[in-house]
């Protein structure tokens, strides 16, 4: 095998780029890890390829391709990491950290909702918000929720499902053609 400085750096691309898959961050979605994986086995298998062949002629940008792999981690990871942090403080400054607890008010709430029960519409915003960064299968339920805060409703748009996405639109059409 021969290794030329391209083939060094098209399997250094790859590597970086397979770091999207392997990142402990909630926030990645499992099409964007399925994308960078394949983007970065092929780079790899094709940089154990290519290095077989004596005289192939890379282009250019091979040169830039570990910067632009290394950009690339950077900004999905950051983009992650930035959209599970607007969910914990949201436009109306409730944090994922639970609340003291005003002795007037002490009632005792659970936030344990199970997959077969419904959130009750009197959970406070926090809480929702809470029950939405520990459970994504609930972001629907969360979506249709009357204490739904717009941060929080723009949270579920940017990292839902279609299904989400479409509650989310629904509900910001419904609420656009409401009285006040």
């Amino acid at each position: 095998m021969y290794w030329s400085i391209y083939d060094v750096l098209m399997l250094i691309s790859g590597l970086i780029t397979l770091i999207i898959v392997i990142a402990p961050v909630q926030g990645i979605t499992s099409r964007t890890r399925l994308a960078a994986g394949g983007i970065g086995g092929t780079l790899v298998i094709a940089s154990l390829v290519l290095a077989s062949i004596p005289f192939f002629r890379y282009p250019a940008i091979v040169m830039a391709a570990p910067v632009i792999a290394l950009l690339s981690v950077v900004a999905v990871i950051g983009k992650a990491v930035r959209g599970h942090s607007s969910l914990q403080t949201g436009q109306q400054g409730h944090s994922v950290h639970p609340q003291p607890v005003d002795r007037a008010d002490a009632a005792p709430r659970t936030l344990d909702h199970g997959p077969s029960q419904h959130i009750p519409s009197s959970l406070p915003p926090a809480d929702l918000m809470e029950l939405a960064a520990r459970d994504q299968s609930r972001w629907l339920e969360v979506a249709q929720h009357p204490s739904a805060y717009p941060a929080l409703l723009e949270w579920l748009d940017q990292y839902g499902s279609v299904e989400v996405r479409i509650a989310v639109a629904e509900r910001r059409q419904r609420e656009t053609h409401e009285p006040a």
